[in-house]
């Protein structure tokens, strides 16, 4: 009994431990494919989104967008807002017919 006891102690270090060494080489080759700057590089990409402003509903597409966006327009005295400038286009277009 106690020589079973040791044998699943043992067997679970051993686990332990080869999941160690596997985690560690696995950070390693992921690091040798991780392209030129890094983690840096994918902060400065979130520094870049708008910091503030509400969020409001495209009305082409449903997405929401920050009220801080250039993409805009003024319609009956209504402001919408736009993901992008084929969304706004395409509402120019719904407008004019």
């Amino acid at each position: 009994m106690l020589r079973g006891f040791v044998y699943l102690i043992l067997t679970i270090f051993a686990i332990t431990l080869i999941r160690a060494v596997i985690g560690l080489i696995g950070k390693a080759v992921a690091q040798l494919f991780e392209p030129e700057g890094g983690e840096s590089e994918r902060v400065s990409m979130k520094d870049k989104s708008p910091k503030a402003g509400e969020l409001v509903q495209d009305p082409v597409c449903g997405i929401y967008v920050s009220t801080q966006t250039k993409l805009t327009k003024t319609s009956n005295g209504e402001v919408y807002h736009f993901c992008s400038e084929k969304c706004m286009e395409k509402f120019e277009g719904k407008q004019e017919s």
